[in-house]
């Protein structure tokens, strides 16, 4: 028999291996072709779509950086029976539940609203007892609050589970398991893979990179002779972490200088009015910052396309990144030579020769700084991605990414029903739709890693081991397993979760 302890703050399990997912309740705020045609069937539509994608993306001219990268679109297009021009009846909606009901994006004072989308309207609401009226079609979660012992079971087979997932893997990582993934019918994460990509959450427009002025580099490099400061700055206070950051940076500070201002690996204090800052968006912060020639810009858990503001930052600053998160960064940076990867080189001590080399060669420390003049930013992939993402970063004008995928969700789940009704009236001439599944590269994220020598007893390699990431990562993956199998027997008490992961400890 297995044995679990759940802890009070950090959800702790003991299974003969221990892992936990830590927790973070912030949260930051449809796109889609309109193309109708009532003689097409719905498949017809969709390979006229895929043509239209096509002829997009050879129509540009211009040379430009262009990395080699899939990009997915937003939606498929869909049939107007259900569009929110025509008149519907209200109790025939469907409905969807918000699962994790602080992440509700209507504020009216009330539990329930109706939105109306782009292809049709759905009712939404947190009301989690509407799980069995048969109306009910679709269930929103939050990835960082998702708990497999929580979910609404049982499973009937017209209900659609999506996932809204904007953080770090670090936060949960059952999400980053195939067996979970697989049970949710639409995605919307930091992946471009996803259905409804946020990759760029952290990047507000083209504009940010480039409209500040920065500290010139003749100044940047009296402030090292005048203010003692080190070329390079890293600022973090959240130590620990999958990544194992603080272990590379102090074996980094071996070769290089490295004013570390945050709690991690401190050797340098931040003025009084800073230091219980709760945000690096201020001013004070952004002028500390700016007045370095490099930042290290590492993220807490590595996967692809798991982008924050660190990268951005810097280069809305005119400071150089130096990057190690996605392995896939430079999809989304202004040109090919605007920051520097940790991966490309072989060892800290390496990384930090280059270091090195630039602050002493102020003509090529300039060229990662190109990107600010007039027409360099280059990389026609994000110059796309930015036009035609279909929410934005809080503005009026746009959707927040929250309300725009409550609404993509609605649209793939009136689409769904349209067909259906189609097909009973004429089953021959009308087919259903196929399943949608999540898929690995929704989300998908590896097991954490130490950054150095795994045999490093320093503070910051002890403290990685303490929070015990690769056991959680893998203890994960059995609720994963274990929730599958109960939604396949068609179980209808999530909190036998553990019996399920006992059951198959057994079997195994």
């Amino acid at each position: 028999m297995v044995h679990f302890r759940v802890c009070s703050s950090e959800h702790t399990y003991n299974s003969g291996r221990h892992f936990c997912a830590e927790l973070s309740p912030n949260m930051q705020s449809n796109w889609s072709f309109r193309f109708t045609h009532k003689f097409l069937s719905i498949l017809g539509t969709l390979l006229l779509i895929s043509v239209q994608f096509l002829v997009l993306a050879d129509d540009y001219e211009n040379p430009a950086y262009q990395p080699d990268s899939v990009h997915t679109n937003y939606g498929q297009p869909a049939n107007s029976r259900f569009s929110s021009s025509s008149s519907f009846n209200h109790s025939e909606l469907p409905i969807i539940v918000w699962w994790n009901k602080n992440l509700f994006p209507h504020f009216s004072g009330d539990n329930m609203a109706t939105i109306h989308c782009s292809v049709g309207s759905c009712v939404t609401t947190t009301v989690k007892k509407r799980k069995n009226d048969p109306r009910t079609r679709g269930f929103i979660f939050y990835g960082t609050d998702f708990r497999p012992y929580e979910t609404p079971l049982p499973r009937q087979p017209h209900h659609e589970w999506a996932l809204l997932h904007e953080e770090s893997p670090m936060n949960n990582y059952i999400l980053s398991h195939q067996p979970m993934l697989e049970l949710f019918n639409h995605t919307a994460t930091f992946r471009r893979e996803s259905d409804y990509p946020l990759t760029l959450q952290h990047l507000p427009s083209l504009a940010y990179l480039t409209d500040r002025a920065p500290v010139p580099l003749r100044e940047k490099n009296l402030l090292r002779e005048t203010a003692g400061l080190a070329p390079v700055a890293y600022i973090q206070s959240h130590c620990g972490v999958p990544s194992d950051r603080d272990s590379y940076v102090q074996e980094l500070m071996k070769y290089v200088k490295v004013d570390s201002l945050g709690k991690c690996i401190h050797n340098k204090d931040l003025p009084d009015e800073l230091v219980n800052t709760l945000t690096m968006e201020e001013d004070g912060f952004l002028g500390i910052i700016s007045k370095y020639k490099f930042h290290i810009a590492f993220e807490n858990g590595l996967c692809r396309d798991y982008m924050t503001e660190k990268l951005f930052r810097p280069l809305h600053l005119g400071v150089v990144p130096i990057y190690w998160g996605s392995e896939a960064a430079k999809d989304w940076t202004p040109n090919d030579h605007s920051i520097i990867l940790k991966d490309d080189f072989a060892s800290p001590k390496e990384l930090a020769d280059y270091i090195n080399f630039l602050d002493q060669n102020d003509d090529e420390y300039q060229k990662f700084l190109e990107y600010r003049q007039p027409n360099g930013i280059t990389n026609r992939l994000l110059v796309e991605e930015m036009e035609r993402r279909p929410w934005g970063p809080g503005s009026m004008e746009e959707p927040n990414f929250i309300n725009g995928f409550e609404c993509h969700v609605c649209d793939r789940i009136v689409e769904r029903l349209q067909a259906e009704r189609l097909h009973e009236d004429n089953p021959w001439g009308n087919t259903l739709l196929p399943p949608r599944m999540g898929q690995y590269s929704h989300m998908g994220c590896p097991q954490p890693t130490r950054a150095v020598d795994n045999e490093d007893t320093s503070a910051p390699g002890k403290e990685w081991l303490e929070y015990d990431w690769v056991n959680d990562f893998w203890g994960s993956m059995d609720m994963a397993h274990a929730l599958k199998l109960m939604i396949q027997t068609g179980e209808k008490d999530a909190g036998k979760l553990f019996k399920y992961v006992d059951k198959l400890h057994d079997m195994h």
